[in-house]
């Protein structure tokens, strides 16, 4: 045969015809008559019946084998019971399990086809061995590789324009060694100038690519943060700043029915100055962005209130009053019924209390709150002061926002200024809503996912029949944003206190994008990867370069939606992040808002936040180490060091107790400033530690096993010391409170822990190094009550790795230990 057919049509061509052929040839094997007779009887199928065609021994022969040739036919019987296209044909012996044919011939001396058959189907190839059994595919195995060639000689080493000019010379000096021109005018000359020029870019582009798959040597950030996330590890892209805006209106300005939208929505331009604008600008971004930053709300006004702009505090008629360091609770002189919980307020110092003029207010005494009660009726009707009948609300804030410092009320100037009564000195200031550095650019088109344009190689196959669909490689589509950098901020909690909603962690912050495809104009949301999106999810990521730019990425029908060829993006997505958008108290002056009822727009304090993206060189030296950050708490000490990771817990220790038919971990947590042990921050901390427990093992959070101590000090006093003055500095240094001027006493929960062993010697020169102490000793130095602890002998105290040490010395509370003072000399 000279050539292969895939689609055989020949036996239909020659059905029905006055031609014959040989359709395909069945051995009995297992039906044969007897044991001798197996694999030695061939049923030859003929296309059509044989009529008067009579074939004999002469004309069939049996040719091929490699073990056993030679097989003579014994026997032909023209038909098999009622089918007459079977020809019946008895061979003298079995052949072996290579493939044989069975060929039809005129006769032993001519090798033609007989008489009215078809020379194309006049020989068939079988086996002998069909019926055996076997373990493989009846398909033949088709070993079709093509001989390999040898190599020639190439120095791979070459790898820059020159070696590979040199590399080519010498290999033309074997093809061609009749050519020998070396003129830079030669055409040869200069096709290999060019290829060499060629060799060179590719093999550049080739160590570039490898370079970027290893963690010291990528140039690229994507690489770079690619990298880093096969071991867990998040660049820090930054985040953004946020700031406090208050926005001062000259009228009330409420919605008119429930539904209707806020009166400040979300993404409202805030910007700083602006030449010859009012405090309320058009919303176009080429005029905002003459700004030095431009800032968004992140959150909806429902209503702004006139009385809001400054709420003064009350006073209760008395004069001279302070808010302490620490307070979480005031009165407003004044009916504010709208007020709500969740509301921001800045407390200002608005004039300089010895003064009395405002340029010596103190911009260091502001701070904003986040309200979590309010407190403006009484059986319904407005709180008043029951002694002058004016009007009072009450509110109070969240223990993380206490006031930092004290914040002067009321005030009498020095004599050199009038020595002048104010009653208002500083005030409390609503339509306050919070705002993010950024500006938002809308719509910008992306271009459209092209159609596949490279077909991938079809598999090794080695069946020329073989036919499949043609496959594509999918189309690279990974559009840049026009604008830098992209504004990089996590998401806000609203539940969160006011100082707590300005913190971000810049390897949670996420890129402000948005996409939309067309047609449908179906929303994509962008993720820091795509490792947990399902194949139907429209979201994407976007990938920071080094330089600001930011690449979108798509998933690829496993991890993330594909999109389809034909369809067209465009973005929204705001500019601007790191430092440059930080800004200084009374920056912000206009906003992009059509309301004219905004009198004055400013920020009281300053931007907090505004981080820049992480280096490379800091993303070098964390990556490798970040996947050895334990996430599962196997032992004790495993739990104690994740409880810790909660922002409230200063230490934690853990104890296994079998509770029946299994373990369960309670864990004891000290919690900064010796907040209590609650119900509510039992959950906070035992829902932080789910992530991390082991399964089969249950939880509880329970308090620490606080030791009271009782203490007793002899205090000689120097002559000229008032002893009064001397003991409350002596309590006051050996307290469990901060000192007045800020500093932490000795005893404050926060310097004491679990199982910390308590030394005499620091209790002695902490009281020794206060002013007029002579000497001091001590007395009683033991656990309360306990007169067996022996603390005096020796010099300390133990605890065991629950207790912790606690010396509050509350005549309220006694039981929290007791220290006593006997003091003499002095006056």
């Amino acid at each position: 045969m000279i050539y292969f057919c895939c689609d055989q049509f020949r036996r239909a061509a020659i059905r029905g015809t006055a031609l014959n052929g040989i359709d395909f040839v069945e051995v009995v094997d297992r039906d044969a008559p007897s044991e001798d007779m197996r694999q030695r009887i061939l049923h030859v199928h003929l296309v059509n019946d044989a009529g008067a065609l009579v074939l004999t021994r002469d004309n069939i022969r049996c040719e091929g084998g490699e073990r056993i040739r030679g097989i003579r036919v014994d026997a032909v019987t023209m038909g098999l019971g009622p089918q007459t296209n079977v020809v019946v044909v008895e061979v003298d012996r079995y052949g072996d399990a290579s493939p044989y044919a069975l060929r039809l011939v005129r006769s032993p001396t001519d090798d033609r086809p007989p008489a009215d058959f078809d020379p194309m189907l006049s020989r068939a190839t079988f086996s002998f061995k069909a019926e055996c059994p076997s373990p493989f595919d009846c398909k033949p195995v088709c070993g079709c590789s093509d001989a390999r060639e040898p190599l020639p000689q190439i120095d791979y080493l070459a790898k820059d324009y020159e070696s590979l000019l040199s590399v080519m010379r010498d290999r033309m000096a074997l093809l061609a060694p009749d050519w020998t021109e070396r003129n830079a005018a030669d055409g040869m000359v200069a096709v290999l100038e060019l290829l060499a020029w060629i060799g060179d870019q590719i093999s550049w582009a080739q160590d570039a690519a490898h370079n970027e798959a290893f963690l010291d040597r990528c140039r690229s950030r994507i690489s770079l943060r690619r990298l880093a996330r096969l071991v867990d590890y998040f660049i820090g892209e930054g985040c953004n700043a946020r700031v406090h805006v208050h926005l001062a209106v000259s009228a009330d300005v409420v919605p008119l029915l429930p539904g209707d939208p806020p009166v400040v929505p979300r993404r409202t331009p805030v910007a700083t100055f602006l030449p010859d604008a009012g405090f309320t600008v058009p919303n176009v971004f080429e005029e905002l962005a003459q700004a030095d930053a431009v800032y968004e709300t992140m959150e909806n006004v429902p209503a702004l209130f006139a009385r809001h702009n400054e709420m003064p505090f009350y006073s209760w008629s008395d004069r001279r009053c302070c808010l302490p360091r620490g307070a979480t609770r005031a009165p407003l002189g004044g009916h504010f019924p709208d007020l709500r919980v969740g509301e921001t307020l800045i407390f200002e110092e608005i004039v300089g209390p010895r003064t009395g003029r405002r340029a010596d207010a103190d911009p260091a005494h502001r701070q904003a709150v986040r309200l979590t009660a309010v407190e403006a009726f009484d059986a319904g009707a407005p709180l008043t002061d029951p002694v002058t009948d004016a009007q009072v609300t009450w509110i109070e804030w969240a223990p993380e926002d206490a006031l930092g410092f004290p914040l002067c009320l009321s005030a009498e100037t020095d004599p050199e200024f009038g020595a002048a009564f104010i009653p208002v000195v500083s005030v409390a200031h609503g339509n306050i809503v919070l705002a993010d550095h950024g500006h938002t650019v809308v719509g910008e088109p992306l271009g459209v996912v092209p159609e596949p344009a490279y077909r991938l190689a079809p598999p090794a196959a080695c069946d020329p029949c073989l036919r499949e669909a043609p496959r594509f490689a999918p189309p690279r589509f990974e559009p840049r944003l026009s604008l830098r950098p992209v504004t990089q901020a996590e998401p806000l909690d609203p539940t969160l206190p006011a100082g707590l909603s300005l913190r971000q962690e810049p390897a949670r912050a996420l890129p402000q994008v948005a996409l939309t495809s067309s047609p449908g104009g179906d929303p994509w949301a962008a993720r820091r990867d795509l490792l947990a999106s399902g194949p139907f999810a429209d979201e994407f990521v976007a990938e920071i370069e080094a330089d600001g730019t930011a690449q979108i990425r798509f998933g690829d029908d496993i991890n993330g939606h594909r999109p389809e060829p034909g369809t067209a993006f465009a973005a929204t997505y705001r500019v601007g992040s790191g430092p440059g958008g930080a800004i200084g108290a009374d920056t912000l002056r206009h906003i992009a808002l059509a309301l004219p009822q905004i009198v004055r727009v400013r920020n009281p304090l300053p931007s907090t936040g505004g981080v820049d993206p992480e280096t490379a060189a800091s993303v070098r030296a964390r990556a490798p180490h970040a996947f050895r950050t334990q996430e599962r708490a196997v032992t004790r000490e495993d739990y104690a060091e994740v409880s810790r990771r909660l922002a409230e817990v200063q230490r934690a220790a853990a104890t296994w107790i079998h509770t029946g038919s299994w373990l369960t971990v309670f864990v004891s947590a000290d919690r900064f400033g010796g907040g209590p042990v609650d119900d509510a921050f039992a959950g906070r901390l035992a829902g932080f530690l789910e992530r991390f427990r082991l399964a089969g093992y249950d939880l509880n959070v329970d308090p620490p096993i606080f030791v009271p101590l009782e203490v007793e000090l002899g205090v000689c006093l120097l002559p000229g010391f008032f002893r009064s003055d001397v003991q409350r500095r002596i309590l006051a240094v050996l307290g469990a409170r901060a000192a007045p001027d800020g500093t932490p006493g000795l005893f404050d929960p926060d310097r004491q822990s679990f199982g910390q062993t308590v030394w005499l010697s620091p209790i002695l020169a902490a009281v020794q190094s206060v002013p007029g102490v002579r000497s001091v000793r001590a007395k009683v130095f033991r656990r309360l009550g306990d007169t067996s602890s022996g603390g005096l002998e020796d010099e300390f105290l133990t605890f065991e790795r629950l207790e912790i040490a606690q010396l509050d010395n509350d005549p309220n509370f006694p039981e929290r230990g007791q220290l006593r003072l006997e003091i003499s000399g002095g006056l």
